[in-house]
């Protein structure tokens, strides 16, 4: 007779080793709900980054090693980056501008001539690279061109002409794509004898614009009343007759009231220019940065505001009543055309433009050879007169 125990012991053993194997999940899963609690101890911020670490360990090789296991700095990867697109945007330019010149659309003005090959106008043949004024194809460079002050005509304000779409800018800003200045003097011979000063009044004004966005009347207006004599071949207090020929009038005359209408870094009008070609010292309102034109000191007198308007006119009349004096600021050592070559060619290079000059130029004036292209910030495609 078998006993109980021999029969029932060998069926026992399997559900032990049942009970013991269910016990593992949960042990996982109280090991999981601690973590989880632990996680729960930390910021956010730090919540985010471990459970994002945790989870991604299994599979991501950390970003400082390479596939070789070495490590890897991360400014090198920058740099290859940066290489590697620099090299796909190094798109070759072969572009025969003789064969294929830039077509320039609109009215050529007074253009004639550009640093390559150039054609102004339209064609039913060819998309222009460029246009005066807005173009309605995107792909056509749009341009402004404008002598006018931008305190004036708001439109010839750079930002605002780049937020209107256009892609060039010509304006008197030496900051423009391609500046665009009155260097009337240029065609004059500066250093000609002085002429007599034939006129009993200290000073020449030719203002035609009597609301003018500074206060050059104002100006006017003072040194009249400070007993400065004005003859006025202008619109705005008009004295004179003004049917006379502008520079020949004002080499009768010690000064010009050089007034410009607004008050405009870089806007030199040939208000300036003609003055020192007369050999008639200018009285400036306008440009902040006139002394940057001016071939040296002593040259102009620069009314800046209205509290100077005393001590110019108290300037004046001590030089008019001093023939030496009159002598030196007219035509100084200083004063030369080579001074002012300098003074405004120097202008041009210290904000990376060099000027296109029109043939009319003198070849002192020009620079030379040297003087050929467009700003750093101009198209590669497309050229223009400058100066």
């Amino acid at each position: 007779m078998k006993g109980p125990s021999h029969s029932q012991g060998p069926q026992a053993g399997p559900p032990r080793r049942r009970r013991w194997g269910w016990l593992l999940p949960l042990l996982v899963g109280a090991a999981f709900l601690s973590e989880i609690a632990f996680l729960g101890r930390l910021d956010m911020v730090k919540n985010a980054e471990a459970v994002e670490s945790w989870t991604t360990s299994f599979y991501r090789r950390p970003s400082s090693w390479s596939k070789a296991g070495a490590v890897v700095d991360d400014d090198d990867d920058i740099r290859r980056c940066e290489e590697r697109l620099e090299r796909e945007d190094a798109v070759p330019y072969d572009r025969d501008f003789d064969k294929d010149p830039v077509l320039v659309g609109g009215a050529a003005k007074d253009f004639n001539k550009c640093y390559v090959g150039c054609e102004f106008g339209f064609s039913a043949s060819k998309t222009p690279d460029a246009t005066f004024g807005i173009a309605p194809d995107p792909s056509v460079d749009s341009i402004l061109r404008s002598m006018e002050s931008s305190q004036y005509y708001s439109e010839n304000n750079i930002d605002l002409a780049r937020g209107r779409g256009y892609r060039i800018v010509m304006t008197t800003s030496l900051s423009s794509d391609v500046p665009v200045g009155y260097f009337s003097w240029a065609e004059y011979d500066i250093m000609a004898p002085v002429p007599p000063k034939t006129e009993e009044a200290l000073a020449a004004a030719f203002i035609s614009n009597c609301g003018a966005r500074n206060f050059r009347l104002q100006a006017l207006e003072m040194l009249e009343n400070l007993e400065v004599k004005i003859d006025s071949y202008g619109s705005c207090h008009r004295n004179r007759d003004g049917k006379v020929d502008k520079v020949e009038a004002l080499k009768r005359y010690k000064f010009s009231l050089a007034f410009e209408n607004s008050n405009e870094e870089d806007y030199v009008t040939e208000k300036f220019f003609q003055s020192l070609v007369a050999g008639s010292i200018p009285v400036v309102v306008g440009a902040p940065n006139i002394q940057e034109f001016s071939p040296g000191e002593g040259a102009i007198l620069h009314i800046k505001d209205l509290d100077d308007v005393a001590s110019v006119a108290s300037t004046m009349k001590n030089i008019a009543s001093n023939a030496d004096m009159f002598n030196q600021s007219v035509r100084s050592d200083q004063l030369t055309l080579g001074a002012l070559e300098k003074a405004v060619l120097a202008k041009f290079r210290s904000l990376d433009h060099v000027p296109v000059w029109k043939d009319e130029r003198p070849p002192s004036i020009r620079g030379g050879s040297e003087l050929k292209s467009r700003s750093n910030d101009m198209p590669q495609h497309l050229s223009v007169v400058a100066g």
